[in-house]
C-alpha cells in the first residue's frame, strides 16, 4: 500500500447526490434566509462561514461543500449522520440546502471554538476541570457508538465549545455506520491521532480507534501536548506501537489508568466507550448527558408554543407539521429548531414586527392539516405581519481565553488518506379540522456546527466493508 494525499484525489466533478433531502435549488434562498456575516474556517473540500438566521436572529455556521470535489457517498454519510445522532454533547444540524453544484449544511455555531485553543499549551487542563470536559465528549462518543456510528476523527480540533462553555463534537466527514463485529477497511483520520491498527494498516473496528484517539485527546487535555509527536510516519509509528510516552506523576492514579487503558496497543485489551464509562475516574452516574444516550429513538411530539411563534413568523401550520413529522431539514424545520436551540440554551428574545419573510407563507385561517393530527376547535385569524426574534447578546469567545492557551493552529498533522484495504467484512445479519394548536398534543421539542477548520483529507471512496448511509436501527 502507498499513501495518497487528498491534492491527487481526482478533481472531475460528479454527479448531484441522490438522496440528500435538497430544500432549495437556489443559492438566493440561502442569502434570503441568512445574512452571511464572515468566513471561519476553510478545508480542502469547503469553506464554513459565520451567518445570522433572519427571523430568529440566532447565529449559525453555513458549510458550503463542492459536489465536484468530494464523493458524494462521504457527503451523503455526513448528513445522514447528523440528522440520526441527537446528543447535547454534539454539533446540531439545522437545515440542509442544495444548488446543482453545491450544498449547503446550516449548523450551530460554538462560539468558543476549538477546544485545543483552550488547553494551556504545554500545561494542560485543571484535572477536574479537564474531567468535566471529557465526560461530555465520551458521552457524545458513546451515543454515537450506541447508534452503529464511528467517527473515526475524534481530535482536539473535532472538539468545540459552544458560548457557555460546553463540549460539542463535531466533523462527521469520515463518519461511518457499522454493524456489530464488523471489520472496516479504510484508513483515514489524522496521523497523530492514529490507533495502532492504522499503522499496521490492518482491517478495524470503529468504536475501538475512537476510543484510542479520544484517549489521545485525553492525555492532550491532561498534559498540553499529544503523547506522539514526529516528523515522520515512521516516527510516530514507532512510537504508537512502542508506547513511548509518560504522564505527569502529579496526576491521581485513576486519571492515569484511564489514559493507559485507552491507549493500549491491542485492540480486544482497549475498554468500549460502555467501560471507559465505568472508570472510577469518571463519576459517571452523577452525568446528566446519561439520560440523553439512553434515549436514542424519538417520537413525533413538537413543541406547541414554537410552533405558535412560527405562525406568528407567518408560516403555514400544514407545511411546518409535515416538515417536522417528516423531518426535512428545510426552512420551516430549520426555524422551530432554532427557535428550540435558543430556548434550551437560555438564549432570551425580544420580539419586533417586520415585513413577512420572502418566500413563507402567511397563515392561512383554514386548511387541510395532516390525518394524524387531531381535530382543531377554531381557526386562527391570519396575520399581516410577522415578527423577527432577536436573540440576547453573547459573550465573545476571545474574552474567556486565559494566559497560556493556544492559538489558532493545532499541533497535529494534516489527515492522510491512504487506500482502502480489501474489504475483511462479516456478513451482516375524514374532514380537515380547521387551524387551532389548543387540541395538539403536548411535547418536547428536539434538543451539530461542524469544526471551523476542516483539518482531515477525505478517502476517495467508500470500501465494500462500509456502509455510507445508517440503516435503519432496531426499535
Amino acid at each position: 500500500m502507498h499513501r495518497e494525499s487528498s491534492e491527487s484525489q481526482s478533481r472531475a466533478p460528479r454527479s448531484p447526490q441522490q438522496g440528500l433531502e435538497a430544500s432549495s435549488s437556489s443559492e438566493d434562498a440561502l442569502t434570503g434566509q441568512y445574512e452571511m456575516l464572515r468566513s471561519i474556517g476553510q478545508g480542502s473540500f469547503g469553506s464554513v462561514r459565520l451567518a445570522r438566521h433572519i427571523l430568529t436572529g440566532a447565529e449559525v455556521a453555513v458549510k458550503t461543500v463542492s459536489k465536484g470535489e468530494l464523493d458524494p457517498a462521504f457527503l451523503q454519510a455526513e448528513v445522514a449522520i447528523m440528522k440520526a445522532v441527537e446528543h447535547p454533547s454534539v454539533v446540531q444540524l439545522f437545515q440542509v440546502m442544495e444548488t446543482a453544484d453545491r450544498v449547503y449544511l446550516v449548523m450551530e455555531y460554538a462560539a468558543w471554538g476549538q477546544l485545543l485553543q483552550y488547553i494551556p499549551e504545554g500545561v494542560g487542563l485543571p484535572e477536574r476541570e479537564a474531567q468535566g470536559l471529557f465526560e461530555q465528549v465520551a458521552s457524545a462518543l458513546h451515543t454515537c457508538h450506541a447508534q452503529g456510528i464511528a467517527h473515526r476523527d475524534v481530535k482536539a480540533e473535532n472538539i468545540l465549545l459552544d458560548a457557555r462553555g460546553r463540549i460539542k463534537l463535531c466533523d462527521f466527514g469520515l463518519g461511518c455506520q457499522f454493524r456489530r463485529g464488523e471489520l472496516l477497511d479504510t484508513v483515514c483520520g489524522t496521523v497523530t491521532y492514529w490507533a495502532p491498527e492504522m499503522f499496521l494498516q490492518q482491517a478495524y473496528i470503529g468504536p475501538a480507534v475512537d476510543v484510542w484517539s479520544l484517549g489521545v485527546v485525553l492525555y492532550l487535555m491532561l498534559t498540553g501536548h499529544l503523547p506522539f509527536e514526529g516528523d515522520t510516519l515512521e516516527e510516530l509509528r514507532d512510537q504508537v506501537l512502542h508506547r513511548s510516552w509518560v504522564l505527569p506523576a502529579h496526576l491521581s492514579i485513576h486519571a492515569q489508568d484511564l489514559v493507559a487503558e485507552m491507549l493500549t496497543v491491542d485492540t480486544m485489551e482497549r475498554p468500549s466507550m460502555a467501560e471507559v464509562a465505568r472508570h472510577p475516574w469518571l463519576k459517571w452516574g452523577q452525568c446528566p448527558f446519561v439520560i440523553a444516550t439512553r434515549k436514542s429513538r424519538r417520537r413525533f411530539c413538537p413543541d406547541l408554543s414554537t410552533v405558535k411563534v412560527m405562525l406568528d413568523l407567518g408560516f403555514n401550520l400544514t407545511d411546518t407539521w409535515t416538515s417536522l413529522k417528516g423531518r426535512k431539514f428545510d426552512e420551516a424545520m430549520a426555524t422551530y429548531l432554532l427557535l428550540r436551540h435558543q430556548h434550551t440554551q437560555g438564549v432570551g428574545f425580544t420580539v419586533q414586527r417586520r415585513s413577512v419573510h420572502s418566500g413563507l407563507q402567511p397563515r392561512s385561517s383554514a386548511g387541510s392539516l395532516p390525518a394524524t393530527m387531531p381535530r382543531q376547535r377554531s381557526a386562527s385569524k391570519p396575520t399581516s405581519h410577522s415578527r423577527r426574534v432577536v436573540p440576547a447578546v453573547q459573550q465573545p469567545r476571545g474574552e474567556h481565553l486565559r494566559p497560556g492557551q493556544r492559538g489558532s493552529k493545532g499541533g497535529s498533522l494534516p489527515a492522510l488518506a491512504l487506500p482502502s484495504l480489501q474489504a475483511q467484512s462479516p456478513a451482516a445479519p375524514g374532514r380537515a379540522p380547521q387551524q387551532d394548536l389548543a387540541a395538539l398534543p403536548p411535547g418536547p421539542g428536539s434538543g451539530g456546527h461542524r469544526s471551523q477548520v476542516e483539518g482531515s483529507r477525505r478517502p476517495q471512496g467508500v470500501s465494500g466493508g462500509e456502509q455510507a448511509l445508517p440503516r435503519q436501527q432496531a426499535q
